[in-house]
């Protein structure tokens, strides 16, 4: 028999980013223009794109398990 292995979640780290992405130039950079603060917008969109793909395949979307026959 084979041993399924656990998967550890990653896409949680992805939205924790885009989070730290979204808030760090209020936090770091209150100083700065306001042109250098909107370079961290796409950052952040860019971390929680992927957090969705990667929660899609975690979580197994778009996969038939039930109509798949039982491998041996």
């Amino acid at each position: 028999m084979t041993e399924e292995k656990a998967e550890v979640p990653v896409a949680v780290w992805y939205f924790v980013g885009a989070t730290f992405a979204g808030v760090a130039p209020g936090l770091f950079l209150n100083g700065a223009e306001w042109w250098v603060k909107l370079l961290f917008v796409p950052v952040a969109l860019g971390l929680i794109v992927a957090g969705f793909v990667h929660l899609r395949r975690e979580t197994g979307s778009g996969k038939n398990e039930g109509e798949q026959p039982p491998t041996e």
